[in-house]
């Protein structure tokens, strides 16, 4: 008799991927959407805009959405997908469909549905939850046979090993700066990485914008009504642009419509009353009060929360099970499936520990102070990036060190997006001339480090040469460190004729 064989999970894996994809360019779509209408709003009442209005009309296309949509679909929509695929193989598996589990299970989702709703109604993430969990478990159930195939115990529990083994390898690496050195060492040193870096840096901010806090926001609008007196209305409509809050005369999309009640200042957003406070306390704490206006309004902080832990966790995860499916079918075409099946998995580990190695020997420990000479001149360029970061983090005129002009032209992107940083505590003769020379870098990271650095110099004759680079370049990102850098030199908003 034929013995019968488990599907791969990448099978309903991608399904459910494509389902997350589907639900996750209508959410950036309608989200861009309403940024559009935000910024049309902003632009027409004379106030810079950020994004300008070079990618404003990216707004309004599907492929920005779709792209957009990626980072959704490979970080929440990983997590959950992984996550009904595993409560499937539990429930049948290991507790033999058990009535218990099953209650059990459901209450993690019923309660997952309640956690993404508890400070309102939010419908994406509710979407992801209530459609995505019963359809993959479901897929997942059909496609596993009734009795499992018969392999040796140990080969069997070879295809689960391998990931958290290399979870406990890369967990060994993880700390604050992680996530930039995994960029530095990893990402760059290759041209698919710099592809993907390249992808994210200009594509993830448009997801971003659809479950952002409004304190995460770089401008926000809003609307004045019935103020008392004129003098009110202008002082009231100073303190806001003071915080990026731009009040407009049309209703439409505006994040916030504040109101004047008697003594007292109304709040609200959506059609809904947020809260009341004393004009007198809003004049002279406005930064608490607008800080209480966006976590009133806020109703996606669990929603960020599992998005960005479904992002370290189920991204890897599901780079881990296309890689294994890969190789699988590769090995299939000489070998059994069970055979097949271990070597992926044994394959998976090696070219996971291969990775790691490789990314571990390349990150190079602090720097002393005493010895950021000696490594500005080594012949490896990661011992060169970490003489930077010390000479930034321990406020070091970079400029005074003899290896300083060859810095400046180096070929490796690492060395000059952490020279750009360290010339931010420089203020050596030369040195702003040469942050206008990155301010132009062909890599769009070096060129907002550049932005940065200005804005920590305090030079306020930076505000041209940013101002000039936020109004013309085609890159949110660079606008994003474009605006910080003006509003950290002293910029602010005003309302032109």
């Amino acid at each position: 008799m034929k013995q019968s064989h488990a599907i791969h999970p990448v099978g309903p894996l991608l399904f459910g991927l494509l389902i997350t994809q589907v639900l996750a360019t209508i959410q950036v779509y309608l989200s861009n959407l309403n940024l559009y209408v935000m910024l049309a709003v902003a632009k027409t009442a004379g106030y810079l805009t950020v994004p300008n209005q070079q990618v404003a009309g990216s707004l309004q296309k599907i492929t920005t959405a779709f792209l957009g949509g990626l980072f959704f679909t490979f970080s929440i929509g990983a997590g959950i997908c992984l996550a009904s695929l595993a409560a499937a193989w539990i429930w049948r598996r290991v507790f033999a469909k058990s009535i218990f589990v099953l209650v059990f299970f459901l209450c993690i989702w019923a309660g997952l549905l309640i956690a993404v709703n508890i400070y309102g109604w939010s419908v994406w993430p509710s979407l992801y939850f209530f459609l995505v969990p019963p359809i993959l478990f479901t897929i997942m159930l059909k496609g596993m046979p009734q009795s499992p195939p018969e392999l040796s115990r140990t080969p069997r529990w070879m295809h689960i090993i391998p990931i958290p083994l290399l979870a406990l390898l890369w967990f060994t690496q993880f700390d604050g700066s992680l996530l930039l050195d995994l960029r530095d060492n990893l990402l760059w040193s290759n041209l698919l990485g710099n592809k993907f870096v390249s992808f994210y840096y200009r594509y993830t901010l448009y997801p971003a914008q659809a479950f952002k806090a409004l304190d995460q926001k770089t401008i926000r609008t809003c609307q004045l009504e019935h103020i008392a007196s004129p003098a009110l209305y202008q002082n009231i409509n100073k303190t806001l642009l003071d915080y990026d809050y731009l009040p407009v005369n049309a209703g439409i999309g505006v994040d916030a419509i504040i109101s004047n009640k008697n003594t007292e200042l109304v709040f609200k957003s959506r059609g809904c009353e947020l809260f009341q406070i004393p004009i007198s306390r809003f004049l002279s704490d406005p930064a608490t009060a607008l800080h209480h206006l966006s976590r009133a309004s806020d109703r996606h902080s669990v929603f960020r929360y599992l998005t960005f832990v479904s992002l370290l966790i189920g991204f890897p995860i599901v780079i881990y099970l296309f890689l294994h499916a890969l190789l699988y079918y590769l090995f299939l075409a000489f070998s059994n499936p069970g055979t097949s099946a271990l070597l992926a998995s044994v394959m998976c580990f090696l070219i996971g520990f291969a990775t790691f190695a490789f990314f571990q020997t390349n990150r190079i420990d602090v720097v002393s102070t005493q010895n950021v000479a000696a490594a500005l001149g080594s012949t490896r360029w990661q011992v060169r990036v970490a003489a930077l970061k010390a000479a930034g983090k321990n406020r070091l005129d970079i400029s005074r060190y003899r290896g300083y002009p060859a810095l400046l032209k180096s070929p490796v992107v690492p060395q000059r997006y952490w020279l750009a940083r360290a010339l931010a505590v420089s203020r050596g003769p030369g040195t702003y001339r040469d942050l206008l020379h990155l301010l132009n870098d062909a890599n769009i990271n070096v060129r907002c480090m550049a932005m940065y650095a200005f804005g920590q110099r305090k030079n306020p004759q930076a505000i041209g040469p940013i101002l000039a680079k936020l109004q013309t370049s085609g890159h949110w990102y660079s606008q994003l460190y474009a605006y910080r850098a003006l509003r950290s030199l002293g910029w602010k908003q005003r309302r032109s004729p």
